[in-house]
């Protein structure tokens, strides 16, 4: 029992409602469907191997790259102002879809097995995925700097600064 001063905290939701189930039979459907593709045509994708790399991913992401995003969010909870962190963090975030989804044409994969094709790398991917970085990068500026003028903004007493009506 509380007292008129005291406020209950609402009672959270228990994980695992409707949405969840539904996300997980859709996911679980979907998995299924590859690996079953993958089986199917084993000749051709090797399962082993490809059992093998998603094992040697997985470790390399929880010895790896975890740390290592974990690490960089402590400091820029450290080093950043509340204000620019979220933006940030965003721009981060979006830099590292950049380069994982460009990586394979960074990296010039399938090339090598027809170099005489030139349909198959037929861009220059280094400047595509810096010119995508730095809009990305334009973008977090810019959040930043109207985060912080509102921020200021908001903080700055009624009286002071503000204009006569």
């Amino acid at each position: 029992m509380t007292s008129d001063s005291e406020v209950e905290p609402e009672p959270r939701e228990a994980p695992g409602g409707a949405p969840f189930w539904i996300g997980a039979v859709v996911g679980i459907g979907i998995m299924a469907y590859g690996v079953k593709g993958l089986l199917d045509a084993a000749p051709s994708t090797q399962p082993n191997q490809v059992g093998v790399s998603l094992l040697g991913l997985d470790l390399l992401h929880d010895a790896i790259v975890a740390p290592i995003v974990c690490l960089v969010g402590v400091l820029l909870a450290r080093l950043l102002p509340r204000r620019v962190r979220g933006p940030v963090r965003a721009g981060l975030f979006a830099s590292a879809i950049v380069i994982l989804v460009g990586w394979a044409a960074l990296r010039g994969y399938g090339h090598d097995q027809v170099p005489d094709n030139p349909t198959v790398d037929p861009l220059n991917y280094g400047t595509a995925v810096l010119t995508v970085l730095a809009v990305v990068w334009a973008g977090v500026v810019i959040w930043a700097i109207a985060a912080s003028w509102l921020g200021r903004r908001a903080e700055r007493p009624e009286g002071r600064g503000a204009r006569g009506r």
